[in-house]
C-alpha cells in the first residue's frame, strides 16, 4: 500500500538479452484466492495496466501486454482465460482462430443433431434436422464438423435447462450433403434435401428463394459426403 505518489509494489528484473530470459519481474501465487487483486478509485487510470515495450514486430500472440491462459482441465477442453463483466473497448483488430459465427439454439428433445447437420425450425420454434427439399424454415448448420470450429458463439447459456447447440449462421462450416439429387460443384447453391439432415444442390431456382443455405466450397460427384460450405442464407 502506498498512500503517497509512488508505486505500492515494484518488481524489476534486469537481464541482458544475451544472457537468457531470466525470471519474471514479479510473481504471485495463491491456492484459494486471487493471485492478484487490484483496486483503484482513480477517474483517469485503470486498476491494471499492461505495456509491451518491445519495438520489434512479433508474430507470437503470447508476446502481448496482457496474456491469460486457463490450464489444468482434466477433460482436455479449454477453460475461460478471461472474463469481463461490463463493456469492452477494442481499438485494434480482433482475431479468432475459428471459421464461422454461430449462435446457440434450442434443439427439440430426443433429436440427434451432430455437427454438420442441416437444421430447420419446427412449429414450437425449436430446431430439428431437415426432412424435405427446399424448406423455407431452414436456419443453418450445426457447427463444429470436420476441421472447422466456430470463431464466435452468441447467446451461449451455461446453465440452460434445455439442450442447446451452436448453429453456424455466417462463415465457413462443414456440412452434410447428398449428391444423389445432382452432382455438386464449387459455387453451387445448396438447400435442404429429403435426406434427413443433409443439404443438396439447389437446382430449381423457382423454389430456392428463402431456402438457400449457402455455397459449396468443394465438389461432390455422388452419394453422401461432408464438404466445406460458405453459409449465406437467402
Amino acid at each position: 500500500m502506498n498512500r503517497g505518489g509512488g508505486a505500492g509494489v515494484v518488481g524489476v528484473n534486469k537481464v541482458k538479452l544475451d544472457s537468457g530470459p531470466g525470471g519474471p519481474g514479479g510473481f504471485f501465487e495463491s491456492e484459494q484466492k486471487e493471485g492478484i487483486v487490484a483496486i483503484t478509485k482513480s477517474l483517469t487510470n485503470a486498476a491494471i495496466a499492461g505495456f509491451q515495450n518491445n519495438p520489434a514486430t512479433v508474430s507470437d500472440p503470447k508476446v502481448a501486454a496482457i496474456y491469460g491462459e486457463h490450464i489444468g482441465l482434466e477433460d482436455g477442453t479449454d477453460g475461460t482465460a478471461g472474463f469481463f463483466k461490463g463493456n469492452v473497448i477494442v481499438t485494434g483488430d480482433v482475431s479468432f482462430s475459428g471459421a464461422d459465427c454461430a449462435e446457440h439454439f434450442t434443439i427439440k428433445e430426443e433429436v440427434l443433431a451432430d455437427p454438420g447437420t442441416v437444421m430447420t425450425l419446427c412449429g414450437t420454434g425449436e430446431l430439428v434436422p431437415c426432412v424435405g427439399p427446399y424448406e423455407k424454415k431452414v436456419v443453418g448448420v450445426v457447427a463444429g464438423a470436420g476441421s472447422l470450429r466456430p470463431g464466435i458463439i452468441m447467446d451461449k447459456q451455461e446453465e440452460s435447462a434445455v439442450r442447446r447447440q451452436p448453429i453456424a449462421l455466417v462463415g465457413k462450416v462443414f456440412c452434410k450433403v447428398d449428391a444423389s439429387y445432382g452432382s455438386i460443384e464449387v459455387g453451387d447453391l445448396l438447400t435442404s434435401s429429403a435426406t434427413h439432415g443433409y443439404a443438396m444442390k439447389a437446382s430449381d431456382p423457382t423454389r430456392a428463394f428463402g431456402a438457400v443455405i449457402g455455397k459449396a466450397m468443394a465438389p461432390l460427384d455422388d452419394g453422401l459426403g461432408l464438404i466445406p460450405i460458405l453459409i449465406s442464407l437467402q
